[in-house]
């Protein structure tokens, strides 16, 4: 079996040799224009007179070309001693939705700021978070609220510009220049993985292989609730050396139900699971499932209850071992529906939070799966301020019952504080409410996620090196 990471590190070490200060000894001015957004790399102070003796400031950032779940190294030079500045981010969305961060920071005796190891006194996040200007973006105020970062072109980075104005400032002004301007590559696939459109058997899904012949090992990966096809997880996975079939269940326009109703029976997932598992690049036997939120469910059914069904291990994420449907199929915000219609206005000061509707089904046990069954490996990771699900008490549910069945030695369950339901890859913005439809609620509504920014992104990373971990311990090293 191949795992191969030598393309990415390639990648990187091509990077490392770029001339990153060739520009800097360049006095070219720079007018920061939000609308078309300049890609040179440095310009002079607008408040500050340069010397003739004084370089320009100039934006370090390596690596400039790197996969979303790499950190980047951002450092100002050339500024002068004990000088305010604000490092400023903004992303353009594929959707033209623009969003924003500012850091406030003061340059050392030497006129350097150092991200990774200086402290932003203020602005969108405060103290040393290296990465803290990508996962504190927030709209920007010509932007509606309630929106989330998603990267629905893979294939295609998402770019972040990065300037830093003189002094301190909160917002924007057309009116003010740039210090220095750079930008960063985010990209979810590294060089040589291939996307696959999966639409056969009556699968909707995408299929995700690294560069090489393979056999590589396989993850299934399965979302929530929302549905559609989500493929930025799949393409770093596979990045990082798992085949991944990512599999839409819901709310996909290539499937055969209206938006948001789970109508495909037990058959679509196991036709899913064997399909990847038989694909000529795929190490059969070495084959798990990740799942979040609703997702966990589907993972720990195929497992329970779908006996042609072996995989290797299951990664769960903030969902749980029972199933908010009535019945096998329906719409998937049901129970929710029949409890909202005409109740109160859910807004962004009250967001409508989803929790105690889940609870309601933990205290079901006739709607719970038997997790006495599991038979593989599985690590459960569950936020304490999952204001979307009960994923705290679920695991703590999972792991009293698989004690009293004795498989308890197959669970690891981790908790992260102060984090909620929505958590993605590492650097992601953080989303503690969004703006969302509801099927059968007329307008759309806000819903409470959860999580406190700093400890939520702090989360992210954590959850995804665990991932990595685990994946890697039973689908490659066992």
């Amino acid at each position: 079996m191949t795992r191969v990471l030598s393309p990415l590190l390639a990648w990187h070490a091509s990077l490392s040799k770029q001339p990153f200060m060739a520009a800097a000894m360049q006095r070219i001015p720079v007018s920061l224009s939000w609308a078309a957004h300049d890609r040179r790399t440095q310009g002079p102070a607008s408040q500050r007179t340069l010397t003739t003796s004084q370089v320009a400031p100039v934006i370090v950032a390596r690596p400039t070309r790197a996969l979303s779940d790499d950190k980047v190294d951002i450092i100002v030079e050339n500024l002068q001693p004990n000088q305010p500045v604000t490092l400023y981010a903004m992303l353009m969305t594929e959707q033209k939705k623009l969003f924003e961060s500012f850091a406030h920071y003061v340059s050392n005796k030497d006129g350097t700021v150092q991200v990774a190891e200086d402290e932003s006194l203020g602005g969108s996040y405060t103290g040393c978070e290296p990465m803290g200007f990508i996962w504190s973006l927030t709209t920007a105020p010509e932007t509606p609220s309630g929106l989330r970062v998603r990267k629905e072109d893979v294939t295609t980075p998402f770019i972040v510009h990065v300037s830093v104005f003189d002094g301190h400032v909160f917002e924007r002004s057309p009116n003010k220049t740039a210090l220095a301007v750079t930008e960063v590559e985010r990209w979810f696939m590294a060089p040589g993985v291939k996307r696959v459109k999966v639409r056969q058997n009556g699968i909707v899904g995408t299929l995700f292989l690294p560069l090489g012949p393979g056999p590589f090992p396989g993850v299934m990966e399965l979302w929530g609730g929302a549905g559609g096809l989500n493929e930025f997880r799949a393409a770093l996975l596979a990045s990082h050396g798992f085949a991944t079939l990512v599999v839409a269940y819901t709310n996909h326009p290539d499937l055969p139900y209206p938006n948001y109703y789970i109508g495909v029976s037990d058959d679509y997932f196991q036709e899913a699971f064997h399909f990847l598992q038989n694909h000529h690049q795929i190490a059969k036997d070495r084959t798990g499932i990740l799942g979040h939120c609703i997702g966990q469910y589907i993972a720990l059914r195929m497992e329970i209850d779908m006996p042609n069904i072996r995989p290797r291990c299951i990664v769960g994420i903030n969902g749980g071992h029972y199933w908010p449907v009535d019945g096998k199929t329906g719409y998937i915000f049901e129970i929710i529906t029949k409890k909202l219609m005409n109740t109160q206005q859910y807004t962004e000061d009250n967001p409508l939070c989803m929790k105690p509707f889940m609870t309601h089904l933990l205290n079901k046990p006739s709607c719970h799966l038997d997790v006495g069954k599991i038979r593989c490996p599985i690590l459960l990771f569950s936020s304490e301020d999952d204001q979307a699900f009960a994923a705290k008490e679920t695991s703590l549910d999972i792991e009293r019952k698989m004690k009293l069945a004795g498989n308890s030695h197959l669970l690891t369950r981790v908790t992260y504080p102060k984090t909620g339901h929505l958590i993605e890859p590492p650097f992601a913005p953080v989303t503690p409410v969004s703006f969302s439809p509801i099927p059968g609620i007329e307008d759309k509504v806000w819903l409470a996620w959860g999580g406190e920014k700093r400890s939520h992104a702090h989360a992210q990373d954590d959850l995804w090196q665990r991932t990595l971990s685990f994946l890697n311990q039973h689908l490659v090293l066992s």
